[in-house]
């Protein structure tokens, strides 16, 4: 039997339906560089912490110090150029010792009482005592331990009968503990219809001596007081055991001054823990970690929270002593009270110690920053114990190839400090023979010099200045230009004065300044209204387009733009449409920028294009498993030089004079 068709369409008329297929949805394009300072400091995390303001720098490592590193300096200049937010490594020698404390586990011990069988009752009346005397009071039998805890708490004792048995109602049993005279427990056992009387007592503390004296009385026989007493000890179990390590987030003595204070929570198997830092046990409160448990079930398991790379402690760290199933003698395998550490008060981390070997700046950024994917805008800082007060350059040479190859930072570089005050042809000697001695040249790179004098942050006088390094107060320009224009700005110019500085270490000639333009010397100088500028905009490189900082930071950034945008083609299917899908997603984030004025010009078909077809894309790359996308993007240079032309008439002769000035 044929089914009837379903029409959808009952009367005459116009039906429109639509149909659209989605467009790719744009992604937000990676954040900008960040700012990392990477130096030795008095105190502080030895591992990465990213802080947002001067005030959160200070309150995690102290401030300035003892004013011998230039790390703090570098930091509170950035923030006071501009900038937002840095990474900060305080390397540390590999020699130096992190300040830590154990703190051990509570006992399982019950809470003391006394419990005694058979229970007797006390006679009526005031009752007296027998002329018998009771003897031969003997430990009987111990109260059988605590599964997986050998400790005792209690015993079984056993005495003669007094006989004839009618001339004895009960017997008064009195324990108490020599060590405790304000421990004292009364009983009483009933005289037995044969046999010895006996007694047995528990829920006593472990490892405690105790007293039992006994008494017989008898209800209305007078006789003399007589009584018999004996001593018995308890067995001890297993003494508490590590149950949680509590260490400083930084390596040297500064960790000392770490406090820490367990509490109990309202919660069942949880406790609270808190952090102070200072000098004393009164220090400040820095960290507040509530309801927090050991057993790495919970959800609030203190490892997990406390050692968080996010929103985790940047003062501490924990280890957990007591593993699940542990058979760490006198824990359980399951959580119970030995899960709980000892309550402390203030407890001090301790023996932190500084290290006397030589801090290699660049192996700890590079082992330590490996892991991070921030496009990083880097500084090494220096410290007055080194050579002209900047780091070696076999270190700076071994970071200028390791932003080689990530391909996502760039390196500021700070000219050395003059020993004394040098003609300026000796100080651009000097930086001549820095320069030079930079392996690889890198476009990933910038130098910049003199030093600038600023008003002193850490003097005690308002009038006081210091000659610091310029990196600080030049990547807070660069952070500035970012937020206002983007990669594709040079922090140089009038536009990008220093805030605070007073004066440079030297004042270079006009030739001088020529040379060291000539080999990527981005020098800081007066410029009349404008105050200290940044007067270049060179990497390290020359000869080609990314000699210049903003080609190379804007490629940066597309390069990590477009790797953002096309992630997410891994392992679709190799055609034209995804091809087709590719093609829309680049050009669309490159017509964004070529309307934000962040290309060379604001045409699009001028400014950039994409090719992502078969013409890219034949047979074999597909059989490869590979996706080409050719881009090309013309990119602003900056404008370094204005050439004016002035030509005057006079009298039907022309006269010309060409003015180049450099300060754009």
């Amino acid at each position: 039997m044929t089914t009837p068709t379903t029409f959808p369409y009952k009367r005459p008329g116009v039906y429109i339906t639509e149909t659209l297929n989605p467009l790719p949805q744009p992604i937000s394009p990676p954040g900008l560089a960040v700012a990392t300072f990477v130096g030795t400091h008095d105190a502080g995390p030895s591992t990465p912490v990213k802080v947002r303001s001067w005030e959160q720098f200070m309150s995690l490592y102290g401030g300035f110090g003892s004013g011998l590193n230039y790390l703090a300096f570098q930091v509170y200049e950035y923030f006071a150029n501009g900038g937002q937010q840095a990474w900060i490594l305080r390397a540390t020698p590999t020699d130096s010792v992190a300040a830590r404390l154990v703190i051990k586990n509570q006992t399982l011990a019950p809470p003391e009482s006394i419990v005694a069988t058979p229970d007797g009752t006390a006679p009526s009346g005031s009752g007296t005592k027998p002329s018998s005397k009771v003897s031969n009071v003997t430990l009987s039998a111990p109260v059988a331990p605590v599964t997986a805890n050998p400790e005792q708490t209690g015993f079984q004792i056993e005495w003669d009968a007094i006989t004839p048995a009618a001339s004895v109602d009960a017997y008064q049993l009195v324990v108490t503990r020599p060590d405790e005279g304000s421990f004292s427990k009364t009983i009483w056992v009933a005289q037995p219809s044969s046999g010895k009387p006996t007694a047995a007592f528990t829920n006593l503390a472990p490892a405690t001596t105790y007293s039992v004296q006994i008494t017989p009385y008898k209800g209305a026989t007078a006789g003399d007081p007589m009584t018999s007493a004996a001593t018995f000890d308890t067995v001890g179990g297993y003494t508490s055991v590590d149950a949680l390590q509590v260490t400083a987030r930084g390596r040297g003595a500064y960790g000392n001054r770490v406090f820490v204070t367990t509490a109990p929570s309202w919660t069942s198997g949880r406790f609270h823990l808190f952090v102070k830092y200072g000098s004393t046990a009164q220090s400040s409160l820095v960290e507040t970690w509530q309801d927090v448990s050991l057993n790495p079930g919970d959800p609030r398991y203190v490892v997990g929270l406390i050692n968080s790379s996010s929103g985790g402690s940047t003062y501490v760290s924990v280890t957990n002593m007591l593993p699940p199933a542990s058979s760490t003698p006198g824990t359980s395998p399951t959580p119970d009270a030995s899960w709980q550490p000892e309550y402390v008060a203030d407890a001090p981390l301790e023996s932190g110690a500084d290290g006397v070997l030589t801090v290699n700046l660049a192996e700890q950024l590079t082992t330590q920053f490996g892991s991070i994917s921030d496009v990083l805008l880097l500084n090494l800082c220096g410290n007055v114990t080194m050579v002209d007060h900047v780091p070696p350059q076999t270190q700076i040479n071994s970071v200028l190839a390791w932003v080689e190859q990530r391909r996502g930072a760039f390196l500021v570089l700070d000219a050395p400090r003059q020993p004394a005050p040098i003609a300026s042809d000796v100080a651009a000697t000097k930086y001549t023979e820095t320069i030079g001695g930079y392996a690889p040249a890198s476009s990933y790179a910038a130098f910049y010099g003199p030093w600038v004098q600023v008003a002193d942050p850490a003097g005690a006088s308002v009038s006081s200045t210091r000659m610091l390094p310029p990196a600080g107060a030049v990547m807070g320009q660069f952070a500035q230009a970012d937020a206002a224009v983007g990669p594709n700005r040079s922090p140089a110019g009038v536009a990008y004065g220093l805030v605070g500085a007073v004066g440079v270490e030297n004042n270079f000639t006009l030739d001088q300044l020529d040379s060291l333009n000539q080999i990527g010397c981005n020098v800081i100088r007066p410029v009349p209204q404008s105050g200290y500028c940044i007067m270049g905009a060179r990497t390290l490189k020359q000869g080609m387009p990314d000699r210049y900082i903003s080609v190379r930071r804007m490629l940066t950034y597309l390069e990590n733009l477009l790797e953002e945008v096309t992630r997410f083609a891994v392992f679709e299917p190799n055609g034209p449409e995804l091809w087709q899908t590719l093609n829309a997603l680049v050009t669309q984030q490159l017509l964004t920028l070529t309307q934000a004025d962040q290309l060379q010009s604001s045409v699009p078909d001028q400014a950039f294009f994409v090719v992502c077809d078969e013409t890219n894309n034949t047979g074999q790359t597909v059989a490869n498993g590979e996706i080409h996308i050719q881009v090309g993007v013309a990119l602003a240079s900056p404008a370094e030089f204005i050439v004016i032309e002035i030509s005057q008439y006079a009298g039907g002769i022309s006269t010309s004079n060409t003015s180049v000035d450099d300060t754009a």
